[in-house]
């Protein structure tokens, strides 16, 4: 069991945090609120784990990362829920940074699968999930190249980490579980703290605590999606919301749940689908039902899966919607944005939009 008043006591300053560098602009630190953590503890956890996730978790048992992105599958493909993965503080725990609203989900899914292993599967109640990260900060383009000229093309990594994750973070006044997010660089890391804690106690001065709005804004801009808000459960596949892209995917692991689908659209190296971030040109109401994306002819091109602050998240048809000269949602202009993290075309599109 996972017992946070060990963490100051037995936590070291190499395995739990890196002092680095301090940056001139400042960092914002947020309380996911939407966020729990399952914790999954046991001699076989990791051989578990491995045959559910679909990244590989041996690179996190070796201590070749700190932290994975994966998804969890059901046994047709579909995305279950998506998870950040991180080592706790008991030998063979593995801590699991999930949406709130898909906790018990988790648990049931990873109890089913379970069988007669001794394995502890719980819901930690006494710890919250902060982000830290910076609004302000722009990655260079990655050196990294899809595996066919057509935009949306998938890329194989092998799960390896995002590009510079490790070595941007702000350096913290006090020992504390801490990860980078290994997504992206610029959604910076994640801290795990106890419920009664304030994380400003574990911030230096130059980053300050904000809503969790400003983290949800953040996302929206980047073009990442998150949770069952944005994922809806066992409809979608983890390639349509750029889990390659999010390095979120190894190819090369073996078999686990939902596989098969996932390796087959990777091998024919073309995704039509994807999530992008979206700009709202105007107020728009929403409802419970996904909003329509259409071009100047009238048709069907995505569907928004989130608003917020006149930004969004939308599973965008490519080919369509960067050809589009027009895009609207209920007749409130919308423009598509190529995120810049994503990896270049083979062969560079020229017409495709990017951010600045």
């Amino acid at each position: 069991m996972l017992n946070v008043g060990k963490i100051l006591a037995c936590c070291k300053l190499s395995q739990f945090q890196v002092p680095l560098t301090r940056l001139s602009s400042q960092w914002t630190c947020t309380k996911l609120s939407d966020r729990s953590v399952l914790q999954v503890t046991g001699v076989e956890a990791s051989t578990f784990l491995q045959g559910l996730m679909t990244n590989d978790i041996n690179t996190l048992v070796e201590d070749e990362r700190r932290s994975l992105y994966c998804m969890f599958l059901n046994t047709g493909g579909r995305i279950l829920f998506d998870a950040i993965i991180s080592k706790g503080v008991e030998p063979d725990q593995f801590l699991l940074d999930v949406d709130y609203k898909a906790s018990k989900l988790a648990k049931k899914h990873l109890s089913l699968y379970k069988v007669r292993r001794k394995i502890l599967i719980k819901i930690e109640e006494n710890l919250a999930v902060h982000a830290v990260f910076k609004d302000d900060f722009k990655s260079d383009v990655p050196d990294l190249t899809t595996q066919s000229p057509v935009i949306g093309s998938t890329f194989c990594d092998g799960g390896s980490p995002a590009p510079g994750v490790e070595d941007t973070a702000p350096t913290l006044s006090k020992h504390c579980l801490t990860h980078p997010d290994p997504r992206l660089v610029n959604l910076g890391h994640r801290l795990l703290l106890d419920t009664s804690e304030s994380a400003s106690q574990f911030l230096p001065e130059y980053c300050h605590v904000s809503e969790p709005d400003d983290f949800l804004l953040h996302r929206c801009k980047l073009g990442v999606s998150e949770g069952t808000e944005d994922i809806p459960l066992g409809k979608c596949t983890p390639l349509e919301y750029n889990l390659d892209y999010l390095h979120g995917v190894s190819f090369h692991k073996g078999c686990y749940i939902g596989q098969e689908l996932t390796a087959r659209t990777h091998h024919t190296g073309i995704i039509r689908k994807r999530i992008l971030p979206l700009k709202i040109r105007g107020d728009l109401v929403t409802g419970e039902e996904d909003l329509t994306v259409k071009n100047e002819a009238g048709k069907n091109v995505g569907k928004v899966k989130r608003i917020h602050a006149h930004v969004g998240l939308g599973l965008m048809r490519l080919k369509e919607s960067f050809a589009a000269e027009k895009l609207t949602v209920n007749d409130t202009p919308v423009t598509v944005i190529k995120p810049i993290w994503w990896p270049n075309d083979k062969e560079n599109d020229k017409n495709v939009k990017s951010t600045d």
